[in-house]
């Protein structure tokens, strides 16, 4: 028996911009978004500790304690079920702070596809590296969104 997963792939990734389109067929626009912006609901995917007031100017902190990894940002667009964007920095990164911003569109039968677009890497080597270890990130953590859903 195959299983048909929903689709999941990079798109016009260049040297200073991420982008990935997920589907997922069984889950509506709203209900998406709130998995990005209630901790409860992000920390079931994502990070395993979530502060964050998803408002316009508002701040998250997300960590990893194990690793010691913290990533901060401020919420710079927040429309629910439409757009949420926010800008990323990890405080162990040498990278200048860059920019998230995660769209929602309906799909027939109640679905939605997400588009991320992660952009603001320099053009030089270091930053090249850490957008492709990015990649690989996003890959797995949408997929774990997927599987959430």
């Amino acid at each position: 028996m195959t299983t048909n997963k929903p689709l999941l792939e990079k798109t016009e990734t260049s040297t200073d911009r991420i982008t990935i389109v997920a589907e997922f067929p069984h889950i509506n626009r709203e209900s998406l978004f709130d998995l990005w912006t209630d901790p409860d609901l992000l920390k079931k995917w994502w990070p395993p500790l979530a502060e964050l007031e998803p408002k316009l100017g508002g701040k998250y902190h997300f960590s990893w304690p194990n690793q010691d990894w913290h990533l901060r940002g401020k919420y710079t667009m927040v429309r629910r079920g439409e757009k949420l964007g926010f800008t990323w920095k990890w405080d162990h990164e040498s990278v200048n702070e860059t920019r998230v911003t995660v769209s929602f569109v309906s799909l027939p039968q109640n679905g939605t596809r997400l588009t991320l677009q992660h952009e603001g890497y320099a053009k030089n080597k270091e930053d090249r590296k850490i957008r492709d270890e990015q990649i690989e990130s996003w890959m797995f953590f949408l997929g774990k969104l997927q599987e959430t859903t």
